[in-house]
Formats: structure tokens, C-alpha cells, sequence
């Protein structure tokens, strides 16, 4: 009876819902990964139905095993008018999953930058870490998404914030190689003498990387005057 009620909710029927409810289906009801019908709902744009079940008791904060809530689904699918309808119903934007992320590193690792607006204009704390202390900007950083890098910028991420390592998206651009990451994080501020907790700095890390890839060890001679470890 739940597993039906559960997957019955992507169809948009909130009277088959109805009916599996006044059988005796729990309306929060898990199913192996666990997913709830709202969870479903929420996936396939059912608004009619996720309505329904918040009307009768769904928890929209609900999680599954990888504790992601309905909100990172539709930050990982990129749905605003989802993330919208989830909010104005009182969804927590700053739900983490079982990686300590929210709904906004979601957004920034795909590149959606429409949907990460929308969530930061809706609370997202954008300074946020996960459990390897990375911000929305680390990851920007590791996905060398300038675009996206500059919008977080531009809404208050803090560039030189580090993660558990003590690295700083400089450190991370070094570490993947990304000169034009690099230059661009330096023209808005970062730190190139920030010590990651080994006691290196972008530039050690640049040079250990340039015996594979040269061409990162020149990100910042232009800059080579601000560095006071080499």
C-alpha cells in the first residue's frame, strides 16, 4: 500500500493519493532510497499533488539517504520554479545533505547560476561550508567556472575563505591547473600569500603542478612582487 501511495505521486492525482491515504498509507512514508511521495512530486513538477500532500501532513524537509531534501533536487535539476514553490512553503534553503552541502553548492557545482540567485536572494547563506569546509566559491574554483566564480563574488563570497585544508580557491585554481581561474581570483582580491595548513601558497602549489602542466607556473609573474615565499 505505501509503495504505491509513494510512487503514485509523480502522476499529478492527488484524488489516487487520496485514496491510498484513507487506506491507512503513511504519508511520509520512505521507500528504499529513501524518497517520499513528495519527494516525487517534487521531482516531476507535480504541483497539484505536492500541494496535496503538504495540505495532509508531507514533510518538505524530509530527507533521503544521501540526506538530500526536495530543495537539492531541484537545485540539481536546475528548477527554479520548483526551488520557488518549495521555499514559499517552507522549505529550508540551508538544509545540508549528508555531505554538509546545501541546496546553493548544488546549484554552483552544475554552473546554474539562475537557480543559485534565486536562492540567495531567499536566504542561502553564500559563505556556507560543507564538511571539507568548502564554500559555493571552492567549488566554482575547482570547476574553473569564472562566470560563476564572479557572480558569487559580486553577492558577497568571501574569496579567500579556506576549507579544511586551509586552502583557498587561489590554492584550488593551482591545484587544477586553471592560470585563467587563477588571474581572475587575483584581479578581485585574493590573498597570493595565503598559507594552505601544509604552509604552501598558491605558487608552491603552481610549480609542484608545473611538472606536469608548465604552463599554470606562469599564472602570476606578472604578480611575482606580491609573493614572499619564492
Amino acid at each position: 500500500m505505501n509503495e504505491c501511495f509513494i510512487y503514485s505521486a509523480m502522476f499529478d492525482t492527488p484524488s489516487l493519493l487520496e485514496y491510498f491515504l484513507s487506506h491507512g498509507a503513511n504519508i511520509n512514508e520512505k521507500d528504499n532510497n529513501g524518497k517520499t511521495a513528495f519527494y516525487f512530486a517534487a521531482k516531476h513538477n507535480s504541483k497539484e499533488t505536492a500541494e496535496f500532500l503538504i495540505s495532509h501532513g508531507a514533510n518538505i524537509n524530509e530527507k533521503d539517504i544521501l540526506g538530500e531534501t526536495t530543495l537539492h533536487i531541484a537545485a540539481k535539476h536546475n528548477s527554479k520554479a520548483t526551488a520557488e514553490f518549495l521555499i514559499s512553503h517552507g522549505a529550508n534553503v540551508n538544509e545540508k545533505d549528508n555531505n554538509g552541502q546545501t541546496a546553493l553548492h548544488i546549484a554552483v557545482k552544475n554552473n546554474y547560476i539562475e537557480t543559485a540567485e534565486f536562492l540567495i536572494s531567499h536566504g542561502a547563506n553564500i559563505n556556507e561550508k560543507d564538511n571539507n569546509g568548502q564554500t559555493a566559491i571552492h567549488i566554482a574554483a575547482e570547476n574553473n567556472s569564472k562566470e560563476t566564480a564572479e557572480f558569487l563574488i559580486s553577492h558577497g563570497a568571501n574569496i579567500n575563505e579556506k576549507d579544511i585544508l586551509g586552502e583557498t580557491t587561489l590554492h584550488i585554481a593551482a591545484k587544477h591547473n586553471s592560470k585563467a581561474t587563477a588571474e581572475f581570483l587575483i584581479s578581485h582580491g585574493a590573498n597570493v600569500n595565503e598559507k594552505d595548513n601544509n604552509g604552501q601558497t598558491a605558487l608552491h602549489i603552481a610549480v609542484w603542478h608545473s611538472k606536469r602542466e608548465p604552463r599554470l607556473v606562469t599564472m602570476d609573474f606578472r604578480h611575482r612582487s606580491h609573493f614572499k615565499d619564492f
